[in-house]
């Protein structure tokens, strides 16, 4: 019976180091994918840009007026 509490006893011990672990590496992991984060919003932007200027190509080739309702079925 005292080997199955010991037994406990360390699984939690274990939990609470794993734990206390992850807990000192998580804000170097939250760090690390800032600049990631930014240039994913640079190059959204940029594909925003381009979709944009697309967008007012096709209207323009199509002959469409901003007065005009767009409509799936053109």
């Amino acid at each position: 019976m005292e080997a199955l509490g010991a037994g406990v006893v360390i699984a939690i011990s274990l939990l609470c180091l794993l734990i206390a672990i992850l807990w000192i590496l998580m804000p170097f992991a939250i760090f690390g994918t800032k600049d990631l984060l930014r240039e994913l919003i640079r190059e959204q932007r940029k594909t925003n840009e381009i979709l944009i200027a697309e967008a007012r190509r096709v209207r323009a080739r199509d002959g469409y007026k901003p007065d005009e309702e767009m409509s799936a079925t053109r």
